[in-house]
Order: C-alpha cells, then structure tokens, then sequence
C-alpha cells in the first residue's frame, strides 16, 4: 500500500533498558523518511492520509466504546448521560489506558497488523523486519463539568533520554475517529524538534548531579518553555481523520490534549522499529510481557514495563486480563519477537 503524506497547520490555544545507547542498526535497506515522510525530518512530525481504510477505522472505534462497556462500570456508548470517569476503568492523561491488559486486547492487536501502518514504518526504518510496541489505548471522552485534575493538564514531554542524541524512536497514532481543534489528541510544540540538543546543552544546570536519567521520557518544566517560544516555537494541535496515521519524533516536544468539544477521541499508539535492533534479553522480556499481557513503552527496543502488574492494581477489580485476549495472526507473532523472521 502507497501511503502520501500531508501537514496540517492549524495553531490553537512515556526505564529504558540499559545504559548506553542503540547505536546504527544493521539494517537490510536504509530508512527513506526524508524521501516518503519529509516533515519528519524537518519538522518532527507528520500526517499520513488514509493508512487504515475509512470503515475498518469506524468498526475499531466501536470496537473501543464496546470494550470500556465491557468493564461493567455503567458506561453506554449511546448514552451520554453515563459518559463520565467514574462509569469507566482507570485512565490517566485525558483518556490513555495502558492497564487492564488494554494493549493486548483483540482490536488493539488488528490495529498494529494492519498493513498499512506497518508499510508506513517500514518505509521509515527500510525494512519490513519490524518489533512493534504494546502500547495503550486512548478514548478520550468530552466530559461535560466533571474535574479530570490532573488527568486534564498538559504535560509537555519527549519519549527520549537526553543522554540519546539521534533518531531513537519515530512514535505513531493511529487514529480512528475524526480529530478537530476541540476533540483532544496531540498537540505539537512546532520548532522544538530541530532544537533538541540545543536545549539540553544550554540548560546544563537543571543536570542531576549524577547525570541525565536514561529512560526515555523527558518533561520540561514551565519555566523552560519560555526559551522555546523565543525561538520561535508555537503549540499546534494535530487534525486528522478516521485511518489516518500521525508520526512523530521522539524528540519533538508534545503531548495529549484531552477533549474539550462534543466529540471524543478515539486512536492507538503504534510504534515499530527493526528487529535487528533487539538484545537477546530484551527479546526474552518482550515474549514475557506478551504472556503476562503487560504492555510496555513507545519504543519497541528500548523499553519499560507497563501495566497494572508494573505498576501496581488502583482498586480491587483491577486485573492485567484483556477482555478479549487477542489470538496472533503469524505476521503478528512476527511483530510480537516470537516468531524469528
């Protein structure tokens, strides 16, 4: 499947393994973003149109209001009197899930297999011989006057260790409801990519003594934004429609909207990279969450344990179980590190 790029420019209003960094992967081709996806190496970011067929994006997202009805927690989808936190299972950032095995259900796992997406990265990485991430979920609901505390405040982040300097990790979201101005979903701090190390060389006193952390999530504080935003740096949130695919940059600084209009926003986080990347033991980890339904961060290689067993149950009927615990096709099981390529 031939995928075409496009940009939208509308300005409104996640311990990773070891200490040392990937290195260049031994790849069997070379990665063509510059060529396929030139916003992503430019800009940080872009839109891919029309990745997931327009009425295979539909049925995932009734497939996503079916499984939070299937908690039993008084949510209805068509009924939205009952659309309200406490009618759901645990979410935090809006409406991210990443526990309760979320990103080991069925439909979660026929997302990640759709060819489409899975073309997208190939074309990034230059190969099809890809891992991909068990990554969560996100239905984020227009809540009419409920509080969403800290759920509901921007977190401006990269899903990158500053001791990591080049192209770690390319983070996706395939979204499957339509996404305007209102809906929540990803807002991009537009500038900051190429601006990366830049910031961390010049802001050498907010240092830990011991040096920068090596997981792969920074988050800038306030203050520090200012210094963006001199440079030219605006916020833009990023639109799109049902199939589409929105890539990213870990070192694009952003993070996620929650719905403030009358539509929710429905999508997955998808990530790939080459599996000639992977250590044997990180392997054995990966086949080991895949049993125990834990899901892990963006990065496919470099990545930590998430889930209601890592990170510990927030009530007692909370239970790292998928509803419908997803049966692996073989190109799945390809993506998943059990099967060899």
């Amino acid at each position: 499947m031939s995928s075409t790029t496009t940009t939208t420019q509308i300005v409104s209003s996640s311990q990773a393994g070891g200490g040392e960094t990937t290195g260049v992967l031994k790849l069997r081709g070379q990665g063509h973003e510059g060529e396929y996806f030139p916003e992503l190496k430019t800009r940080g970011w872009t839109v891919v149109k029309d990745v997931i067929p327009a009425d295979r994006a539909r049925a995932y997202e009734d497939r996503a209001y079916r499984w939070l009805e299937s908690f039993g927690k008084g949510f209805d989808k068509d009924d939205r009197s009952t659309w309200k936190p406490d009618n759901l299972p645990w979410f935090s950032k809006g409406g991210l899930f990443n526990r309760h095995g979320a990103a080991h259900e069925q439909w979660a796992w026929d997302i990640r297999s759709e060819e489409g997406v899975i073309d997208a990265f190939a074309k990034i990485w230059g190969t099809d011989e890809l891992l991909v991430s068990y990554d969560g979920v996100n239905v984020s609901l227009p809540f009419k006057n409920e509080d969403l505390g800290d759920r509901g405040v921007p977190w401006p982040h990269v899903d990158q260790s500053p001791n990591r300097k080049g192209k770690e990790c390319i983070q996706g979201i395939a979204n499957l409801a339509p996404n305007g101005p209102k809906d929540g979903g990803l807002m991009i701090l537009d500038g900051s990519f190429p601006l990366y190390q830049k910031y961390f060389q010049e802001h050498q006193h907010l240092k830990p003594s011991d040096g920068w952390d090596w997981r792969d999530s920074y988050s800038y504080p306030e203050e520090t934004l200012e210094w963006f935003y001199k440079q030219g740096c605006k916020w833009i949130k990023i639109e799109a429609e049902p199939g589409d695919l929105i890539l990213w940059d870990s070192r694009t600084v952003h993070y996620g909207a929650h719905a403030e209009g009358d539509r929710p926003r429905v999508a997955t986080y998808v990530c790939y990279k080459p599996a000639e990347g992977i250590t044997p033991d990180r392997m054995e980890l990966r086949k080991t969450a895949l049993e125990d339904y834990s899901g892990t961060s963006h990065d496919p290689i470099n990545f930590r344990l998430t889930g209601t067993k890592a990170m510990g149950p927030l009530s007692d009927d909370e239970t790292q179980q998928p509803k419908q615990p997803a049966v692996l096709s073989e190109r799945a099981k390809k993506l998943a590190g059990i099967v060899a390529y």
